[in-house]
């Protein structure tokens, strides 16, 4: 009543590890909170009792006679108590609730993490077999290739030399194949040069490939980027690219690249025929949406935000948004 506690049952006692009610009696309500929420605290109680009529609860942390925090969800009422005005305030114990909670938390963010380091290591593998098949194979093809055409010099049957010519034929296509697999695998673009430029090169490459016109975009300054977040970055738009191939049935993409003081964000949009966002709902998640889920749980791990546009008939967007600093910041 007006504040002060004047009756407190034997669960809220034993709750906070006093002996008795009378122990809280005569304190203010503010004194069970937490000191560096109590303002916090009388905001809600205060916006609680102004919508008493629709009863609901929100979560604060009371402070238990020991000094221990104790999570509680908290309801309160306006009552009349011996005839007068009071509140009621009702306060259930969620502290096991809480750890459930933050254990799932950690376990979604080891998953992601997981899935971070997956990404990675599946990238060094790529990078290791691009090496090894543009230093080995590929150069040993070459060199089968150039002794090829010093035998066929020294040939003068004709049969003969239509069939090694063929044979070099197949030696040619074995080493565009090769290249064009080692540059799939892990483009060297991305190594050597950093992810702006192998983007654009993954643009002309999807154009080459599909015929759908890419345009590329950039504005603010040049961006410091980790090495996974340029191989996470490289292979969700390559993810975005393969999606809009699939399904769009799109004829432009346009990716935009937008650099400021601490973020970086990529834009990829397509003019194709959309589809309703309610299916990325966990609940009616399709089988064949679980790349966009992938590349949700790698942005977030990055600290950034995925967000997805779309509507039947009217394109989709994809907005990737990282946390990052500027060169020289």
């Amino acid at each position: 009543m007006d504040g002060i506690i004047v009756f407190a049952n034997h669960k809220l006692v034993k709750m906070l590890g006093f002996e008795d009610g009378s122990e809280l009696q005569g304190r203010t309500v503010s004194d069970l909170v937490q000191p560096d929420r109590r303002e916090i605290s009388q905001e809600l109680e205060t916006m609680m009792l102004a919508k008493s009529e629709d009863l609901f609860s929100v979560e604060d942390v009371y402070e238990c006679k020991n000094g221990q925090a104790l999570p509680v969800e908290v309801s309160a009422i306006s009552i009349h108590y011996q005839g007068k005005p009071a509140v009621q305030i009702i306060a259930r114990d969620i502290s096991e609730r809480k750890k459930v909670e933050a254990e799932i938390w950690e376990y979604q963010n080891m998953l992601k993490r997981l899935s971070s380091d997956l990404i990675l290591a599946e990238e060094a593998e790529r990078h290791n077999l691009a090496i090894v098949l543009h230093d080995h194979l590929g150069q040993s093809l070459a060199m089968a290739k150039i002794k090829m055409a010093g035998v066929m010099n020294s040939i003068q049957d004709e049969d003969l030399r239509e069939k090694l010519k063929a044979i070099e034929k197949d030696i040619s296509d074995a080493v565009k194949q090769t290249r064009s697999i080692t540059y799939e695998l892990s483009p060297p673009v991305l190594h050597e040069l950093g992810l702006i430029i192998a983007l654009e090169w993954r643009l002309d490459k999807f154009t080459d490939e599909t015929g759908i016109k890419t345009i590329y975009e950039q504005s603010g300054g040049s961006v410091k980027l980790r090495n996974e977040q340029e191989v996470i970055l490289f292979r969700s738009v390559d993810e975005i690219l393969k999606n809009v191939i699939k399904h769009a049935k799109a004829t432009k993409v346009l990716v935009t690249a937008e650099a400021s003081e601490h973020s970086f964000l990529l834009r990829i949009q397509d003019n194709g025929k959309g589809f309703d966002i309610a299916i990325l709902d966990p609940q009616k998640r399709k089988v064949d949406s679980f790349g966009l889920f992938s590349i949700r749980e790698r942005i977030e791990y990055l600290g950034g935000v995925l967000d997805i546009q779309s509507a039947n008939g009217k394109g989709t967007e994809v907005i990737l948004h990282i946390p990052v600093s500027l060169e020289g910041n």
